[in-house]
Parts: structure tokens; C-alpha cells; sequence
């Protein structure tokens, strides 16, 4: 599973891309075409206690989500597809990285020629310094992969925390609007 996918599947608890609405359509939403975003990130479960229509209670839950969203000054939608967009970066750094051992062990072997040229015995020193170049290369090569590793999961905590903060206000809006969210 690549790293883009991880974020995704972990952070769908929290407020990812929603390809299905929970409940009625949004207003304005036609048939076919793409799908819509819900203006429920967290899935609450959310009873209409004064006997809102399934209509009245779509536009509660964009206008909640709005206030939401004013409130926080952070919308879960964009922040998702940007840490969705610093996987894909980090994907393709870490690919990047992964080729770093193979040019470290050609540059390491035209090195060692050279050296074993001048002791005497050019295919052995082109076998040491393949196997130094690649090692050196690999290692930082595992240490970039690494730092990636950790901005990601803490960008995902990050995510996690303004999410909160951010349902919060979303659950205070709907209650303020006579709901019961769960």
C-alpha cells in the first residue's frame, strides 16, 4: 500500500474525499456525473429532533459546515487534498531515493577503477568501490526515506487535531439548529 493510500484509508475516520452522500442528495446535485462532496466529513449520525425534512436538514449541514469552516479558518476537503498532494510528493521523492544506491555503486565502481588501476588490478577495485558507493548511497538513501516517513506521520497528527477542533464547531452548529449528532 503506497504512503498516498495509507493517508487516505487512515484519515477517512477523520474527514477524507466522501464519494457518497449519507443521506439525501445535496441540493443542487444531479444524476450521474461526478460525485458529490457530503457536508458530513465525520459521518455523525444526526436525527432531525424538531422534524426537519431530509431537505432542510442537507441545507443545516452545509450551513454548519460553512460555520465550521469560518469558524476553524480550516476546511477538511482542502487540507485533505493537499496532504494528499504532499503523499504523492513524498512518494516520488522516496522513489527517487530508492535509485540512489544503484548510481552510487556505478559512480563508486568508475572510482574504483581508476584506484585499481593505479595498485594494479582495476576489476577488484571496481568491485570495492561498486559495493562502497552503493552501501553510502543506500544509507542515505534510508535516512531521506526515513525523515519522509516522520513529516508524513506528523502531518497526518496534525490533520487529525484540526479535524477535532473543527468537528466541534460542526457538531455545535447542528445542535444549535435543533439536531442530536452522534
Amino acid at each position: 500500500m503506497t504512503k498516498r493510500n495509507l493517508i487516505w484509508t487512515g484519515a477517512s475516520v477523520g474527514a477524507m474525499l466522501i464519494l457518497c452522500s449519507m443521506g439525501a442528495p445535496m441540493a443542487g446535485a444531479q444524476e450521474g456525473g461526478p460525485p458529490k462532496l457530503s457536508t458530513n466529513p465525520g459521518k455523525h449520525v444526526i436525527f432531525p429532533a424538531k422534524g426537519q425534512t431530509a431537505e432542510q436538514q442537507e441545507q443545516d449541514q452545509l450551513a454548519a459546515y460553512t460555520w465550521a469552516t469560518q469558524q476553524t479558518g480550516w476546511d477538511p476537503y482542502k487540507a485533505a487534498g493537499q496532504q494528499a498532494q504532499a503523499a504523492d510528493t513524498a512518494e516520488a521523492a522516496s522513489d527517487a531515493t530508492r535509485g540512489a544506491a544503484v548510481g552510487g555503486a556505478a559512480r563508486g565502481a568508475i572510482l574504483g577503477v581508476a584506484v585499481g588501476a593505479i595498485a594494479g588490478d582495476a576489476g577488484e577495485g571496481a568491485a570495492i568501490g561498486a559495493t562502497a558507493g552503493g552501501m553510502g548511497a543506500g544509507m542515505r538513501a534510508r535516512q531521506t526515506r526515513k525523515k519522509l516517513d516522520a513529516g508524513m506521520q506528523t502531518g497526518e497528527a496534525a490533520y487529525q487535531a484540526k479535524f477535532a477542533d473543527w468537528d466541534k464547531h460542526f457538531v455545535a452548529a447542528m445542535e444549535g439548529k435543533g439536531y442530536t449528532p452522534k
